[in-house]
């Protein structure tokens, strides 16, 4: 073979060389990644079964799946059960902090003889991080099913599409975007005053907002060290459109220090008689108090975007407009 033929030749076959040894080194390092991550678990009281972790996916990428996962959490953790038929996680050789992770078509979860199984055709997540911290989730979820175990029964039987986006910022603030098309409603589960007045499906739910202090509630899930971070939920964005409800949202909510909800959210509805009359024929509005729903609902000021009514809250008052709706405690009860 000429020479000028064997040294590129040989390049490429060293290249491929160490690149192979990378491979396998790496290969190497996920396995024992998975391993220590379920004898942790093990160790915390947890239980967990499933087939043979595979790791493959050479030499394009690395892909870790395995079948019919089982995780039980101890009593002290909530003694929840957990059940995938399968699941893969793939990552390029090149960048370990982003994986994309594709659920089989059926998840169980289960709590004290109730529970939810999801079927769907298609759901995948993207996740993204740094230094074992999560900074960024996508998830894309098509024709989700949805069934009650148990003694539990579902008030959502299926959805269209799920989307939903979060990342922290710099600032560190955890931003939310998500979205549902084509909600379909378990009529035997809900008000039939509201299915009366609005049907079975809603159409479109699009919500956007922002938590701050995230650092704060991500650490311990202690909504009261949150609340004395003086962290605020946002609600940047909302939309519903569930038959005559078409009705947008936003506003800033927090807890104040008996961790109850506080603060305000501006409700922009297209036809607010409708849903005034909902909330009478439910009873959530006292008789006393119809009358003075009513007026404002007629009186209220009116925009491009629909009629402007205020939700607050304080005190562990519930007020729409200048009317009391009732009352709300700890969030944390």
């Amino acid at each position: 073979m000429p020479k000028r033929f064997a040294i590129p030749i040989l390049a490429i076959l060293t290249v491929l060389g160490l690149y192979s040894a990378y491979w396998v080194y790496a290969r190497g390092q996920i396995v024992q990644y998975v391993e220590d991550w379920r004898a942790a678990q093990i160790e915390a009281g947890f239980t967990i079964e499933h087939s043979a972790v595979r790791v493959g996916g050479f030499p394009y990428r690395f892909a870790v799946s395995a079948e019919d996962v089982v995780m039980r959490a101890p009593d002290i953790d909530g003694g929840w059960v957990l059940e995938l038929n399968s699941f893969e996680a793939d990552a390029m050789p090149y960048d370990f902090s982003h994986w994309i992770i594709t659920m089989g078509d059926t998840l169980r979860f289960q709590q004290d003889g109730q529970g939810l199984a999801l079927m769907s055709e298609g759901a995948r997540f993207s996740v993204s991080g740094t230094d074992g911290v999560t900074q960024r989730i996508v998830a894309n979820i098509s024709n989700l099913t949805i069934e009650g175990l148990g003694h539990s029964q579902a008030v959502i039987s299926s959805i269209g599409t799920v989307r939903l986006g979060a990342a922290t910022g710099e600032d560190g603030n955890m931003a939310i975007r998500v979205q549902l098309d084509e909600v379909a409603l378990v009529g035997e589960e809900i008000d039939p005053v509201l299915i009366d007045s609005f049907g079975e499906q809603i159409s479109l739910l699009r919500a956007h907002f922002v938590i701050s202090q995230w650092a704060a509630l991500a650490s311990s899930a202690d909504l009261a060290a949150w609340s004395r971070a003086e962290g605020v939920y946002s609600l940047r964005e909302f939309h519903i459109a569930w038959g005559r409800l078409n009705m947008a949202a936003e506003g800033d909510m927090g807890l104040d220090e008996a961790l109850r909800p506080t603060g305000r959210i501006s409700l922009n509805l297209v036809d607010p008689e409708a849903v005034v009359d909902a909330m009478i024929e439910s009873g959530a509005i006292s008789e006393e108090n119809s009358g003075a729903l009513r007026l404002v609902a007629q009186t209220a000021p009116r925009g491009d975007n629909g009629t402007a009514i205020p939700l607050s809250f304080r005190n562990g008052g519930v007020y729409f407009g200048p009317v009391r709706l009732g009352q709300v405690g700890s969030i944390a009860d």
